[in-house]
């Protein structure tokens, strides 16, 4: 299975958590959980980072649902 569809999986499925870090930079850029869900589900992948120690991040470029 992709990565992405593995992502979105568990975004339907509720099987994720959210770090305090992550909710700080949502918070700067005035994003809640579920703006970050439909760039998610509604978006691509645009970058695959592989040189991370703590494993693969992706960068998912998308639409939020009011559009930003």
């Amino acid at each position: 299975m992709r990565a992405l569809q593995r992502i979105r999986r568990a975004i339907r499925e509720q099987r994720y958590r959210v770090s305090s870090h992550a909710n700080e930079e949502m918070a700067k850029d005035h994003l809640v959980a579920d703006d970050v869900e439909s760039v998610i589900l509604t978006g691509q992948i645009i970058r695959e980072l592989t040189r991370d120690p703590r494993g693969t991040r992706y960068d998912v470029g998308g639409t939020t649902g009011d559009g930003r």
